[in-house]
């Protein structure tokens, strides 16, 4: 399904793709990376779930679109 979406994002020329996750769900973070996603940066203790704080990892995809980008757009 993700997979879905990083065609649908390339289809409609996004550019770039960003992903919050958990930053302890380890099975999420290699999916994404295994879809060429890379770690951005995280956001420590901004979450607050099953009486725990949590990190927020954020994980970007640059797409090789727009192919023609225009400014302002």
């Amino acid at each position: 399904m993700l997979g879905r979406r990083v065609e649908v994002a390339q289809e409609r020329e996004l550019h770039v793709l960003v992903a919050g996750i958990d930053s302890t769900n380890a099975t999420s973070i290699a999916l994404h990376e295994k879809l060429g996603f890379k770690l951005a940066g995280v956001v420590r203790e901004c979450g607050f779930k099953f009486g725990r704080w949590l990190d927020v990892a954020f994980y970007q995809l640059v797409l090789k679109t727009p192919a023609h980008p225009v400014d302002g757009m």
